[in-house]
Formats: structure tokens, sequence, C-alpha cells
């Protein structure tokens, strides 16, 4: 769905600053979709921060991220496409956390835990994220449904997830409020655990 009165056609192939995106993960055959019910990390060592997790439902509003620019940059031009390089800042439409990183373990693999944090928009640089192509791609901006890498600017570790790190009764408990759901992580590689893609969204065009 997009939202323009004067946009030209081969602009609105863009992801632009304003959208609100849902982001499939592509490892798993696109059927998650990274997701927050507001629920909070409670593993030991945890940040207790809110969960972020890949969802199987596509269908909820908790899928929805709203693009924006990085912590302390000046604010960007709704409507504007999303430059390759960009440090971006990714807000959960319902929770109104901004997808963070840091370097405190995640719960199920042990790898970089991923939260949201912050509120209304407001956080701070473990927020940023640089939108990096696949390699050999010759697009310049961020072009919807092409697969993508999402680098954490502190930390260097790109947004992952796996089917391999589940969230199930026997890890989460009886009333796991993640039930089927995947882990997302920071992962030092930038391999197919780290393929991500946005197709399903409401964008703003100039």
């Amino acid at each position: 769905l997009s939202f323009s009165q004067y946009a030209k056609a081969e602009d609105t192939d863009y992801v632009t600053c304003g959208s609100a995106i849902k982001l499939q993960h592509t490892e798993a055959g696109n059927k998650y979709f990274l997701h927050s019910n507001g629920a909070r990390v409670n593993s030991r060592g945890s940040s207790g921060q809110v969960l972020i997790t890949a969802s199987p439902d596509s269908n909820k509003m908790s899928a929805l991220w709203l693009v924006g620019e990085g912590h302390g940059q000046p604010p960007c031009k709704v409507g504007s496409k999303i430059a390759y390089g960009t440090k971006i800042r990714l807000s959960h439409v319902e929770t109104t956390c901004n997808l963070h990183s840091h370097t405190m373990r995640s719960p199920l693999s042990g790898q970089q835990e991923v939260t949201g944090f912050g509120e209304k928009g407001e956080g701070d640089k473990g927020d940023d994220w640089l939108v990096q192509p696949k390699r050999n791609s010759k697009e310049h901006y961020w072009r919807i449904g092409d697969e993508v890498f999402l680098r954490h600017a502190e930390t260097n570790m790109y947004l992952g997830s796996s089917e391999q790190a589940k969230f199930t009764q026997r890890n989460c408990g009886h009333n796991c409020p993640v039930m089927n759901h995947l882990e997302v992580f920071g992962r030092g590689n930038a391999d197919s655990f780290c393929y991500w893609k946005t197709t399903t969204g409401v964008y703003l065009y100039k």
C-alpha cells in the first residue's frame, strides 16, 4: 500500500523515510516477520528490555516498523528514498520502542541480544542500523522486495534469526508469550541467517 499524489512510478519501488514496513526473514522461507508484543526478556543475565522475535503471524500490527533517521541525526524528509549505507532507526508502531542491540547475550543462541528500547522514538545510539545490499547488488537505494542486511552501527553485528533458535514450551515455558517465534539476534557474519526483505507495508512518497 502506498500513498502519494505526485510520485513517479519508478520512485514507488523503494523504501522511504516515514514508511511503516514489515520485515520478512528470508532464510526461513519468508515465513517469519520482525515482531514485538511488548513482552520482556527475562532470561538470566538478560537486559530485561522488550523482547524482539521473528513471528509466523504476518497479519498483526505488531509486525509494523516505522522507518526514521538515526539517533541524533537531522530529521529525514518524509517520502525520501533510503540510500544504502544510511543510518536509520526502526521504531515499533505498537510499542513505540526502537529496534536496539548491545553486547549482552541473546537468551537462546547466546549471540548478541536484540531488544526494543526507548519510547515514542526516543532512545540512544544503540538504536542505529545501517542498511546494506547483498553482495554484487547494483542498486543505490533500498528497493522493496530486495534482500538486505541490517548492520548494527555501534557493534557491527548483523540482524539475524534462525529456525534453529525457536521459542518452545521446553525453553520458554507453558505460558510462553512468543511460542513458535524465532529468536532475533546480532550476528558477526553477514550470511543467510541475516537476509531480510520488505514487501508489505504502508509506503509514503513525495
